[in-house]
């Protein structure tokens, strides 16, 4: 029974918390919403003389020539060291527009995001993503902190509230600034990424295919841009955690299977130590039969109280873990049925041989036993 309690407790949590996982990590995304699409330059960190960027005229007629584009925001990049939990780490300094955090969907959770005005000015401010605020200053402290980036002070308005990584901006570990100052600290105004955001009811391959083109015919037929929407990543995502979930589910199916193996064995030996009863019962007129269908219920009593108490087991575990990690990971009825149907499965099918011994048994030979 324990082997059944270990193998159901096992498929019925992995399959249970892959499912929550999947539809929290699906939830991250669809907040943001699936028809943001960013074209980048896998490079950009390089930036050799032959490094492709675009201008910003050319960022600004690409809205106008792709009718499937609701909005754009071109992005500049560059890395700072910064001390970081006492340790110097590379962080990434991202400067936008202020359109930038509508497009991508993110909002503050705390302050406020940089305005079109602060851009035009100059204003030495920034938005800090979560992660990073709190292991720069810890949960206790307050806005208003300054940053320096390049040998400039920006005083920190807004913490980013966490979003799913997407392309070449984890905006949880890094710092945005106005992109006019972002141009001024760079001392160019090449644009290395732009995001984009499809309108409502457009065809996202579609976009996808009229922004390589364009893209294409900017570079002379060369594919220096990489384009990626969040569908393909949501499509990844799907694929990646079918395959966990099988992988880590048939070892807990070998799990099942072990413990019915244990069972079959206690099962024989539980013929052997019962065969004068079961010669008893011949000689009162118990059939095969009747001997078969005692020895395959015990069988898959055994099974399923074994395979009850691993779906308890996994519902006490999953709930923990809710309430650890405040998310809303549940026992999916999938993962019970496949759990408990499993364990029943194996109990009659590793119960048969032994009900088919103890069948079998001559009741003469049986009751001379002992």
């Amino acid at each position: 029974m324990l082997g059944m309690v270990i193998g159901v407790f096992a498929i019925t949590t992995v399959l249970s918390i892959s499912k929550g996982g999947k539809e929290l990590i699906l939830s991250e995304f669809l907040t943001a919403g699936t028809n943001i699409v960013m074209a980048f330059n896998a490079q950009m960190e390089t930036r050799t003389d032959k490094f492709a960027y675009l201008t910003e005229d050319q960022v600004m007629t690409m809205k106008e020539i792709i009718p499937q584009v609701d909005d754009l925001s071109p992005v500049h990049f560059m890395q700072i060291p910064l001390k970081v939990k006492g340790k110097m780490k590379q962080i990434t300094v991202f400067g936008v527009p202020e359109n930038f955090f509508r497009v991508r969907g993110i909002k503050a959770s705390s302050g406020r995001m940089f305005t079109k005005e602060e851009v035009n000015r100059y204003e030495k401010v920034c938005v800090v993503g979560k992660e990073l605020f709190y292991d720069l200053f810890g949960k206790t402290k307050k806005l208003g902190q300054e940053i320096k980036v390049e040998g400039t002070y920006f005083r920190v308005i807004g913490v980013m509230g966490h979003k799913m990584e997407f392309g070449p901006i984890n905006v949880n570990t890094a710092i945005g600034i106005p992109s006019s100052c972002a141009m001024r600290l760079l001392g160019s105004r090449d644009i290395y990424a732009v995001q984009f955001l499809a309108k409502e009811g457009v065809s996202i391959p579609l976009l996808k295919k009229r922004i390589k083109e364009h893209l294409r015919q900017i570079f002379g037929g060369r594919d220096d841009f990489d384009v990626h929407s969040v569908d393909e990543l949501l499509s990844m995502l799907d694929k990646v955690m079918g395959i966990i979930s099988m992988v880590l589910g048939s070892i807990a199916g070998i799990s099942i299977l072990v413990g019915g193996i244990g069972i079959m064995n206690i099962m024989l030996v539980s013929v052997r130590e019962r065969t004068r009863e079961i010669g008893i019962r011949k000689a009162c007129g118990a059939t095969k039969g009747n001997i078969l269908l005692q020895f395959l219920i015990e069988s898959l009593i055994l099974c399923s109280i074994g395979g009850g108490m691993g779906i308890l087991a996994s519902v006490g575990l999953v709930l923990i873990i809710s309430i650890m990690f405040k998310t809303a990971f549940f026992i999916s009825s999938l993962a019970i049925i496949l759990g408990f149907g499993f364990s029943c499965l194996v109990g009659i099918f590793f119960g048969v041989y032994p009900a088919y011994i103890a069948a079998k048994l001559n009741p003469v030979e049986a009751l001379r036993y002992e």
